[in-house]
């Protein structure tokens, strides 16, 4: 029986990581144009609905474009020529998918310094078992943490390491019935899910 268990528990993670997996087709391309311009292309898996938008060094909008016609394919060319010196975030947004490129401008011209990709995780709640996949695309360290909701109090911590594909779960049927919060902190960010026990 412990055999059969560890089987099913198996395919279950394997299930749910292929699900978590299914994501993470967004693909943003900038390449640099002539002086002040940059070329770019943003691609998915099925005709998506995305947003784009420029934000300079002090976190204000500068460009923002919510393409509402569901596309596969975006191709923009952008003229960065009246813009200050110094530093812009280009970030696309697509359903629980971000890709955030990091752009410096000097005098007209316009270089790429880093591109980052984050996917929300997955989170899944059945039987008792909290189930988590995330991609780890900063490759960092991943720590989950289960709270009190009621009390705030800490009542779980596992550090999930920082593989590119962190899969996990864990049984929560010790816990007394009521309201919990998980919360999955990376470099990317903190993704927080509600987990109610009956």
């Amino acid at each position: 029986m412990k055999r059969l268990n560890k089987v099913l528990f198996t395919v279950a993670l394997v299930l749910f990581a292929g699900a978590a997996m299914a994501t993470g087709n967004l693909s943003v391309n900038i390449s640099e144009g002539e002086g002040a311009e940059a070329h770019v292309r943003v691609t998915n898996a099925v005709e998506s609905q995305f947003e784009m938008e420029i934000r300079n060094m002090n976190n204000d909008i500068v460009y923002y474009k919510q393409i509402q016609q569901p596309l596969k394919l975006v191709l923009n060319t952008f003229d960065f020529s009246a813009l200050s010196n110094g530093e812009y975030t280009f970030t696309v947004k697509l359903d629980k998918e971000m890709n955030r490129s990091v752009l410096a401008v000097k005098d007209g011209d316009v270089k790429v310094l880093d591109q980052t990709k984050q996917v929300d995780p997955y989170f899944g709640f059945n039987n008792e078992q909290l189930k988590i996949s995330y991609l780890n695309h900063a490759a960092d360290d991943v720590v989950l943490y289960v709270y009190d909701a009621k009390t705030n109090r800490l009542i779980h911590e596992d550090d999930l390491g920082s593989e590119f594909a962190v899969n996990h779960a864990i049984d929560l049927s010790k816990l007394n019935k009521g309201s919990y919060e998980a919360v999955l902190v990376s470099s990317n960010g903190t993704y927080e899910y509600d987990i109610t026990l009956n």
